[in-house]
């Protein structure tokens, strides 16, 4: 449950003076299980970690009615590590999200800040780990759709939601002077639900920015860069460009989701493709109480192929509380093929099984 408080006040707006709402919503999610994983580094790994099923964070919504259809929100958000109690990111407070903005409801809402792209926002939660852990995404999560990428100095709008239909844009400033391209990233994006179809597309370019493909792939050379632990890929440009949809037909809930990395830099380019296909089963026969979910992405780059089969069981004790449990087993071949599942350390061999039990609040 969502905790909010409620504050009278006076705003000035063009038709005049009125008394103003607003609200502050403090709210978040603490997420805690045991992992097992087969081959970590060599070895059978047994941990209990924070952050698998959804990120442990907190914020703070803040919205002011200025009448006329018209509203000021804010959102302040950080990420921590439950099991430690350690800031997840110690360089940066609000590290997920801080922005602020103005929205009407007849043209859309613009906001500025450190906002998360539409890539994560509109495709995201169409993919393997809704439900899920953090291993059924992508290799690495280069696409971005676990949400490890705000953009920072961004300006955002987005359209108000049309019978079901939103679609927006944001530029992230590089703030470099004398060369506006230098780290400047943008995203575009589109959505559309109902109550039983949700779909979803978004392209996001970042210029100058790095990936860790030692650590997915195990790579020792991209596009004339060597690379190893630690040492990251720079790209000059990095695009993203992610599809997905799903269809409720009764209890079950097929899903499709398809995202396109592509690499580049003076040498050439390089594209990891991710295909996920799954379906998701109420067990409990419409009551949502008991959600089953099947599920298998496919990915290839440079030469490697990457297939991962997931299987993941939820019961709802709550709202806002769920038990959990999840195994996924993934196969990597190619030459020097490595199985590394998002959010672990990579195996020794191409072979990768990581299962996890889990509670997760959200308040």
């Amino acid at each position: 449950m969502r905790t909010r408080l409620l504050v009278g006040g006076c705003a000035a707006i063009l038709a005049g003076p009125v008394w103003a709402q607003s609200s502050v919503t403090l709210y978040g999610s603490v997420d805690v299980g045991v992992d097992f994983v087969s081959n970590s580094h060599g070895k059978h790994l047994y941990q209990e970690s924070s952050g698998k099923r959804q990120p442990d964070r907190w914020g703070l919504l803040i919205r002011e009615g200025l009448g006329g259809g018209n509203t000021v929100f804010a959102r302040l958000e950080s990420g921590f590590v439950s099991t430690t109690g350690a800031q997840i990111n110690p360089t940066s407070f609000f590290n997920r999200e801080a922005y602020v903005g103005l929205t009407n409801d007849r043209w859309g809402s613009l906001s500025f800040g450190n906002i998360n792209d539409y890539v994560y926002q509109y495709v995201g939660r169409l993919n393997n780990s809704v439900p899920g852990i953090s291993s059924f995404y992508t290799p690495g999560n280069l696409d971005g759709l676990a949400n490890n990428h705000a953009m920072n100095n961004a300006v955002k709008f987005e359209s108000i939601n049309f019978h079901g239909f939103q679609a927006g844009a944001m530029n992230a400033f590089g703030n470099q002077a004398g060369n506006f391209s230098d780290g400047r990233q943008y995203s575009l994006g589109a959505q559309y639900a109902n109550n039983a179809v949700r779909l979803g597309i978004a392209y996001t370019m970042s210029h100058n920015r790095t990936a860790d493909i030692f650590g997915t792939f195990s790579l020792s050379s991209l596009l004339g860069q060597p690379l190893k632990q630690g040492t990251m890929f720079n790209a000059s440009r990095y695009s993203t460009l992610a599809v997905g949809g799903s269809v409720k037909i009764g209890y079950f809930t097929p899903h499709l989701t398809y995202s396109g990395v592509k690499l580049e830099n003076a040498e050439g380019s390089v594209t990891l493709n991710n295909y996920q296909a799954g379906v998701n089963i109420d067990l409990s026969g419409g009551k949502n109480f008991y959600i089953l979910g099947l599920s298998m992405d496919h990915s290839t780059f440079q030469g490697l192929a990457i297939n991962q089969y997931n299987l993941f069981l939820t019961d709802y004790l709550s709202k806002s509380t769920q038990v959990y449990a999840g195994v996924g087993l993934q196969r990597a071949s190619g030459p020097g093929a490595r199985a590394a599942q998002f959010g672990y350390q990579p195996s020794t061999s191409g072979s990768q099984t990581v299962a996890r039990i889990g509670i997760n609040h959200m308040f």
